[in-house]
């Protein structure tokens, strides 16, 4: 498979899972990040330029579709994307606890980040309060962590998806 086709493929997958079916899977408001973990397996199989890319148009799509800050999900998802590719083959993505520590890990510097963020830019809009989303999103990405990077190892061997 081209190449181009199978990135091209795992942007519009991702997409689709994020904004049309992971809604359905929300507990108490919340959906697990289904694009962050994508982007932390895909930054750990292929290396950080790879990384960089895909969470910044990623992360663009997510700033055009949605309502949040315009930029914040590009710029922390193109530096997660590139630090986490840096892991690449130094961090054992296939043991189930690596995922779940380098998931949550990742989930709550996302969240520390959106956080400064929004202080910065646009500081009247936002406050970081203490609730059950700060806890239950970071949790709920690394349950489907696992589920995830399954799928992405199906996938990438499915298609000839050549490790970096």
């Amino acid at each position: 498979m081209n190449v181009i086709l199978a990135y091209f493929s795992v942007f519009i997958c991702g997409i689709v899972l994020q904004f049309g079916i992971v809604r359905y899977f929300s507990l108490y408001g919340v959906a697990p990040d289904v694009l962050l973990v994508s982007l932390i397996f895909i930054s750990l199989v292929k290396g950080p330029l790879t990384g960089q890319l895909m969470g910044f148009f990623w992360g663009l799509a997510w700033d055009v579709i949605g309502i949040d800050l315009f930029g914040s999900h590009a710029f922390l998802y193109t530096t997660i994307g590139y630090f986490t590719g840096l892991l690449s083959h130094k961090w054992n993505e296939s043991k189930l606890s690596s995922q779940m520590i380098l998931t949550f890990t990742v989930s709550l510097f996302f969240l520390a980040g959106r956080h400064f963020l929004y202080k910065i830019f646009a500081p009247s809009e936002f406050g970081l309060h203490l609730n059950y989303i700060l806890i239950l999103q970071p949790v709920y990405n690394t349950v489907i962590a696992p589920l995830v990077f399954l799928a992405g190892g199906i996938f990438a061997s499915r298609v000839r998806f050549e490790q970096k």
